[in-house]
């Protein structure tokens, strides 16, 4: 069986990159799930048309944050530090949001990932 891989970074790429209309780009992941503090997990989600969430300012502006180029503007939300932490707040198609650890994606875009 010959799998494709691709490495995470490039994975960190594609989720922070924009479409032809400058939304966050649309795409399919599988992670594993994993609780410290409970000791729980292990269960494989898959998000089938998920993006990365955008962020709202007290104006009532979205922005999408990329590690590269987020501006300086006042958010209604305390800071993450999502690439401190190595997490991402990912939006689903029913319009939830999910957090996730960057390091337990296992697949994205039915490819598998590696480190």
């Amino acid at each position: 069986m010959n799998s494709t891989f691709i490495r995470l970074w490039d994975v960190l790429e594609i989720m922070d990159s924009f479409d032809g209309q400058a939304k966050p780009v649309r795409f399919q992941l599988k992670f594993v799930t994993a609780n410290r503090l409970e000791r729980t997990g292990g269960e494989i989600i898959e998000l089938k048309d998920a993006c990365k969430c955008s962020v709202r300012t007290k104006k009532g502006k979205e922005i999408f944050a990329a590690k590269k180029n987020f501006p300086a503007v006042e958010r209604i939300t305390k800071d993450p530090n999502h690439w401190v932490n190595s997490t991402r707040n990912i939006l689903l198609p029913n319009g939830q949001k999910r957090k996730l650890h960057i390091r337990l994606i296992i697949e994205f875009n039915n490819k598998k990932v590696c480190y």
